[in-house]
């Protein structure tokens, strides 16, 4: 493998999947720094300034600032507002054939995606410079994300699906969640009725199923075994992406991490947790979940949760 080259983990899949949890646990190894939801980063930090996870708002960060001057020669050199037109222009669903497959691209769009690939290729290359890490973590889970991702030159991707009970993830869509990281108001994460929550699973991993056999590693992590057995499954996934087993010293024992600061960007609030946490599969939905909300999701998601192994009884 080029020195040169950047390795970047692309956690994908649906929402409320446990991707946040996965990230942190990957940037405590030795060498891995942790993103969070990076693809956020033009809204949520350039333009809102909202905190990031060291608890400082994202233009008084030390890292952030540090990337940013590296990358773009300070933040008064990017216009966030017209980063996120042209995202707009190059990376949504519409456009995966051309993102998969070169020769199809007109040449207009090769010209709009040649400059956001530039605007991304700047900033990971930056992160990588001034992180120091050798494995980058981007937990941002949007299919079209990953497959830009894929285009950017030096950049070694490994894709990791993480894929959870459809059930649970409806269920966790409805919960009501503060979001800490507006520090100016109080304002809640969005939520979604089951049928949405049920699209939404179904397009996520199809779309990501169909990265992974774009990207040159791919592999698949249930939630329930991340949650269930965090790290025997770590091993595991670190094996099947063809690296080398790091030192997992941030276990004090098998179900119980501590988890330093870090810089993610965006994700759900367990980024500002720090300290000892003891991990767990969530399994309040089989409780609380109405049946007649279950009969629903069945009936929408029903192929992929064989292919999942949820109506197999392979998995909780």
């Amino acid at each position: 493998m080029d020195a040169d080259r950047i390795k970047v983990i692309f956690l994908g899949g649906s929402s409320r999947s446990g991707s946040t949890l996965l990230d942190r646990m990957l940037g405590q190894v030795d060498g891995f720094f942790s993103l969070g939801e990076v693809y956020h980063i033009w809204q949520r930090g350039f333009a809102e300034n909202q905190l990031c996870g060291c608890g400082k708002p994202f233009r008084s960060c030390e890292f952030w600032s540090s990337v940013v001057e590296e990358a773009f020669g300070g933040f008064g050199k990017i216009v966030p507002e017209s980063v996120l037109k042209l995202r707009g222009t190059v990376q949504r669903v519409k456009y995966i054939p051309y993102l998969t497959f070169p020769a199809l691209r007109p040449a207009s769009y090769q010209s709009r995606l040649s400059k956001y690939v530039e605007i991304w290729s700047r900033l990971y290359h930056a992160i990588h410079k001034v992180s120091g890490a050798r494995v980058l973590i981007d937990s941002s889970k949007s299919p079209t994300h990953g497959f830009v991702l894929n285009t950017i030159p030096g950049i070694d991707l490994h894709v990791v699906q993480l894929v959870r009970n459809s059930y649970a993830v409806a269920f966790s869509w409805q919960r009501k969640k503060r979001r800490p990281e507006v520090h100016w108001t109080e304002a809640y994460m969005p939520r979604l009725g089951v049928l949405r929550s049920a699209w939404e699973w179904n397009l996520s991993n199809a779309l990501v199923e169909l990265l992974g056999a774009a990207a040159p590693h791919y592999t698949v992590v249930h939630y329930e075994d991340l949650t269930g057995w965090p790290r025997r499954t770590l091993r595991e996934l670190f094996t099947r992406l063809g690296m080398e087993p790091p030192e997992l010293g941030f276990f004090t024992d098998d179900q119980t991490i501590n988890l330093d600061v870090d810089h993610t960007v965006s994700g759900n609030p367990i980024r500002f947790k720090h300290g000892v946490i003891q991990v767990h599969p969530d399994m309040e939905w089989k409780q609380k979940m109405p049946a007649h909300k279950r009969v629903a999701v069945t009936a929408l998601t029903w192929p992929l949760l064989i292919r999942y192994g949820y109506l197999k009884g392979a998995r909780r």
